[in-house]
């Protein structure tokens, strides 16, 4: 049977760039229509899209950016209603919008409840005032805890925040701060991110010319596994390495992402996956759209994985997980044992205490996880 299929749109404007950012995301441009044009550009791939996932059931939507919660909710609504035409989309199918705390109102968030979205992903990344505004972002705690409390109004039961750790001059103690005050408000789901510098980024300009600095690799351990513990003590359990949620609550499309399952992307710089075979859109904006309007697709590229490429990406997404996988789900996905395609790195995993040992199964030992490229490193090509 095949598995469902995950859409994403990506949704590339923001009201401002963060410090730390490094996704394809652009500052909103002034003039009017900016929405509307791009939202009808990526009703026109979906529209106008071919291929390898004609006829597949959609388990999943997700709307990410950017920020896609700038979109008007009757644009967004267009966007759910033309997916279902498109595809198959399964009934109680995920569907997820990205959304910046200071965004949304309690009318837009009921309007986008009524267009079918049912989980919201919140971007608070921290409870600190004075840590919002070194980090560059436009919003405050109270904002967050605000947009909590109308989200649970507008009947929204699958609430996700997002957190950062490991910032610049922070320590454990505040990253235990900033997770206990996101739990307090009840999330059914909490994402925490250590913090990974790019050069392009303002931060990474300013570690670079030694004007900043990070902290320790062995405080960001410490800070990460102060944040696992707060949300263990909150009954949320920890089913990947950065997530945390509720018996449920897991993340149905970002789970898609870790079985190496199959997605396709919409937007600029979307990426689209296909049993091994990856394809990804023109970034910019304008130079996106433009496409779309000529040719109906805005593709700039394409790789075909090899077979010892997708069974070490396999591997290695599935140690993201905190169950690891079971050697006879390797078996059936490559028609050969662990111990045949890597001789001897499992065993050797386990000694040197990156692995733990389970029958039947291969999963990250506490430490693993904090070293996830050592651990997955003997078995990528």
């Amino acid at each position: 049977m095949t598995e469902p299929l995950g859409v994403y749109l990506h949704m590339p404007y923001c009201p401002y760039k963060c410090h730390y950012c490094d996704f394809n995301a652009y500052r909103l441009p002034p003039r009017p229509g900016v929405l509307a044009e791009m939202a009808e550009g990526i009703a026109e791939e979906v529209r106008r899209a071919g291929g390898e996932d004609r006829g597949r059931e959609v388990g999943s939507i997700y709307f990410g950016g950017g920020t896609p919660s700038l979109f008007p909710p009757d644009r967004i609504a267009a966007l759910i209603d033309l997916v279902r035409r498109r595809y198959e989309v399964r009934r109680g199918a995920e569907v997820t919008l990205e959304c910046n705390p200071g965004t949304v109102d309690l009318g837009s968030l009921r309007a986008l409840r009524r267009a079918g979205v049912t989980r919201l992903s919140l971007g608070a990344q921290s409870f600190s005032q004075e840590t919002l505004r070194r980090l560059g972002r436009g919003h405050s705690p109270d904002d967050t805890r605000r947009v909590v409390r109308l989200a649970r109004e507008a009947g929204f039961h699958r609430l996700n925040i997002d957190v950062i750790y490991g910032l610049p001059e922070s320590t454990r103690e505040e990253a235990r701060a900033d997770a206990e005050e996101a739990l307090a408000l009840r999330p059914d789901h909490l994402s925490a991110y250590a913090l990974e510098l790019e050069d392009g980024t303002y931060f990474g300009v300013l570690v670079r010319r030694g004007q900043l600095a990070l902290p320790s690799d062995a405080e960001v351990v410490a800070s990460g596994e102060a944040v696992a513990a707060a949300c263990h003590e909150a009954g949320l359990e920890r089913y990947e390495i950065s997530n945390f949620a509720r018996p449920g609550q897991r993340s149905r499309h970002n789970l898609l992402y870790w079985h190496q399952g199959d997605y396709r992307g919409f937007g600029p710089g979307a990426h689209s996956h296909f049993a091994g075979r990856r394809f990804w859109n023109v970034d910019g904006p304008g130079p996106y759209l433009r496409s779309v309007a000529v040719q109906g697709e805005a593709v700039a590229g394409e790789e075909v994985l090899s077979p010892a490429g997708r069974r070490g990406e396999w591997v290695y997404l599935h140690l993201r997980l905190i169950d690891g996988f079971t050697l006879a789900a390797f078996h059936r996905r490559f028609g050969l044992s662990l111990d045949e395609a890597y001789p001897g790195v499992r065993r050797q995993l386990e000694r040197q205490g990156l692995l733990e040992h389970r029958p039947g199964r291969v999963q990250p030992s506490p430490s693993g996880r904090w070293l996830l490229h050592r651990v997955a490193e003997p078995f990528l090509p």
